[in-house]
């Protein structure tokens, strides 16, 4: 089956609008009801980041179990590290921040 030019410009123009919603700096954000549209009028795609995003707020920034854990370990002192282990680590994070 032949694509005329016409359907592959209509194919990626909707391709298109479909990425402007879902980056980041693009798509709608719901702010709660009074402000336009209400939750029922949201798209599958934007209900699922609302959903995401109040779970992601309810995620404390700090994990106290594992700080008060790791604090305990160090006083005991069970908790040993190497310089090896924290460089390669640095140097992996190092990476992973690259590739973003």
């Amino acid at each position: 089956m032949k694509i005329s030019q016409a359907e592959s410009s209509k194919a990626l123009a909707g391709s298109k609008l479909l990425q402007e919603k879902i980056l980041p700096e693009t798509r709608p954000r719901f702010r709660g009801a009074g402000r336009g549209r209400t939750e029922k009028q949201l798209s599958p795609l934007e209900h699922g980041m609302v959903v995401a995003e109040s779970a992601l707020r309810a995620v404390p920034d700090v994990r106290e179990s594992l700080v008060r854990d790791l604090r305990e370990r160090i006083e005991r002192g069970e908790y040993k590290v190497s310089a090896e282990e924290i460089a390669e680590m640095m140097l992996r994070r190092l990476a992973a921040d690259r590739m973003r």
